[in-house]
């Protein structure tokens, strides 16, 4: 027996094209930036203090840390950093109302 399924899409988000010399240098400064996230949480979890040239490798990504930064805000800072270099759609995001699906929120 068949099914039928209908889909209707409404709002689908587009985003701008970007030259591929462009997509891979933001992509390889995220992927150094997951990278720098990675090192931070670990020497958090071992309660070691952060190495110079983890700070060192912010500060030249854009990331302002000073030595007496906390784990939890070198995170912070670095997500912050990251949303410079993610891509966002054209028109923006769709706001709060605009994401109402049957009453809910969609997360």
């Amino acid at each position: 027996m068949a099914t039928f399924v209908r889909n209707r899409v409404l709002n689908q988000l587009q985003w701008a094209p970007e030259t591929e010399t462009y997509r891979s240098r933001r992509r390889e400064i995220l992927c150094e930036l997951d990278g720098l996230l990675i090192e931070i949480e670990e020497m958090n979890l071992r309660g070691q203090p952060m190495p110079p040239r983890v700070l060192a490798q912010l500060r030249r990504r854009g990331v302002a840390v000073g030595q007496e930064a906390t784990p939890a805000d070198m995170v912070e800072a670095v997500f912050a950093a990251q949303e410079r270099f993610m891509r966002q759609p054209l028109g923006g995001l769709p706001g709060r109302d605009e994401m109402r699906l049957k009453g809910r929120l969609v997360s």
